[in-house]
């Protein structure tokens, strides 16, 4: 059964070193939710515990601190929101995926006013707007979700660099052309406005934005104008749409596929259930490793079951590569990318064969590998949604550094 195995993996992780104890407790704690809540939140402090009497380097302890938000956000949200609430701004995207996937973990549960508390609070890393919007039929909820967006966004725009506009703007321009009707009427052209002048004055950003061959749009600009088409022919006389629309001949020329921009889009294609697989996520330099392991995840979350035998011959691969004896991974093991490939693997093959998949564990090179796979392998089993674990690199001769 599951809750054997996950159970089992605990109680082996209690003598291990703290950083693979630390890491498989709030691991498994997320696990044991779906079998006994009361247990996965003691489990979940017992790891919390475990974690903060480490002594790591600062990157490294931010990494484990995230991880320790994500999954806590199943296994204990109040105490993964008091831990998000002490951490100091790093400014990484894992603390905002973290701080995001708490405040969605309480959107799902319900808890609209803690998720809110945290989109409200302007030191902290998060986002999540859209979630909490569209969770709750509550206007006075989707308001305030709204309000809390548009600070960010307001307030990201004077950040140096793209990444912290581009995260607010996903959740506010989204948020404005869908729930736009909830605001009040005087609030509704003003914000319009705001976002006519920034797409006006921000620094423009080449891209690639399409929907299939019927659309293409190849800046930032111009991405941003559809996105709040719909409103603009709402809100403005057609002969000022018309003159903006000169002035944007892409979005012209999509404007007459889908004349109100997303809107239309979603109305001939509808959305996927909102916030998504929650921890689904890849990223990576592009590398052929890399792309190997993006090309067997979409396998099987298309449902293919070879794809875990590619991953785990990719996870030997870079196993390999990790341990190699000329220039080694000096990361935590826990965060190598062959421990993360080996646990992606185990997941699926739990989510394909059940505990059948269990002997594939012997196959791990690795004792505390194969401890935190094992775990992912109960994830799977019990239909959990998959969690993207972190991934850390340090090889000081490759770059031409001493080591530590």
């Amino acid at each position: 059964m599951p809750d054997v195995l996950v159970k089992r993996a605990i109680e082996q992780a209690r003598s291990r070193n703290a950083l693979v104890k630390a890491m498989a407790l709030f691991t498994g704690a997320r696990v044991l939710t779906a079998i006994d809540k009361e247990a996965a939140r003691q489990v979940f402090a017992e790891g919390l515990a475990a974690a903060e009497s480490l002594a790591l380097p600062a990157h490294a302890m931010a990494n484990v601190l995230n991880e320790a938000v994500r999954l806590g956000a199943s296994a204990d949200p109040a105490a993964a929101d008091a831990l998000l609430r002490r951490l100091p701004p790093d400014g990484h995207p894992s603390r905002f995926s973290a701080g995001t996937e708490l405040v969605q973990a309480l959107a799902e549960n319900g808890d609209f006013e803690n998720a809110l508390a945290l989109l409200e609070d302007p030191t902290l890393e998060v986002g999540g707007a859209q979630v909490v919007a569209h969770r709750s039929a509550d206007p006075a909820v989707q308001r305030r979700a709204m309000a809390a967006a548009r600070e960010r966004w307001l307030a990201q725009r004077t950040q140096p660099g793209p990444r912290g506009r581009r995260f607010a703007e996903r959740d506010y321009l989204h948020l404005f052309s869908t729930l736009w009707r909830k605001l009040e009427a005087g609030q509704q052209e003003l914000w319009l406005d705001e976002i006519l002048r920034a797409i006006e004055t921000d620094p423009d950003q080449p891209t690639l934005f399409g929907l299939g061959e019927k659309v293409q749009l190849h800046s930032t600009r111009d991405a941003r104008l559809f996105e709040v088409l719909n409103v603009l022919r709402a809100l403005k006389p057609p002969e000022q749409v018309e003159a903006i629309l000169r002035d944007r001949p892409e979005v012209a020329a999509a404007a007459r596929i889908y004349p109100l921009g997303f809107e239309s889009v979603l109305a001939e294609r509808p959305p996927a259930p909102v916030g998504g697989p929650r921890g689904f996520g890849s990223g990576g330099s592009g590398s052929p490793s890399d792309n190997r392991l993006r090309a067997a995840m979409v396998a099987a979350f298309r449902g293919d079951p070879s794809a875990v035998q590619d991953l785990l011959a990719e996870a030997h691969r870079l196993y390999s590569e990790d341990a190699g004896a000329e220039d080694p991974n000096q990361a935590p093991l826990v965060f190598w990318p062959s421990c993360q490939a080996y646990r992606e693997a185990m997941y699926w093959a739990g989510k394909f064969s059940g505990l059948a998949a269990e002997a594939m564990l012997a196959g791990i090179p690795d004792a505390d590998m194969a401890l935190l796979a094992s775990i992912e392998l109960a994830a799977g089993t019990l239909g959990l949604p998959k969690h993207s674990g972190t991934r850390m690199e340090y090889r000081p001769r490759r770059h031409g550094r001493p080591g530590p």
